[in-house]
């Protein structure tokens, strides 16, 4: 999964939050992050949701900071 930012400043405040939360997370851009995710579709879905529920809490402590889930 890729984590698209429109702001670079928030990358790696982004990726040190995913990481505390247990996330493996690669800094692939500027704005760009790549997460880990299981093979198994199921799986997958399940790592999907958990991220989101992840994002929603970003969204929270940092209204400003826009990010794409692709």
């Amino acid at each position: 999964m890729q984590l698209v930012l429109t702001d670079p400043a928030y990358t790696e405040r982004l990726a040190s939050f995913l990481t505390s939360l247990g996330q493996r997370t690669i800094v692939s851009g500027p704005e760009r992050l790549e997460l880990d995710h299981a093979r198994d579709e199921s799986e997958g879905e399940s790592a999907r949701v958990e991220l989101e529920i992840y994002l929603r809490v970003w969204h929270v402590l940092y209204p400003e900071a826009e990010v794409a889930l692709s």
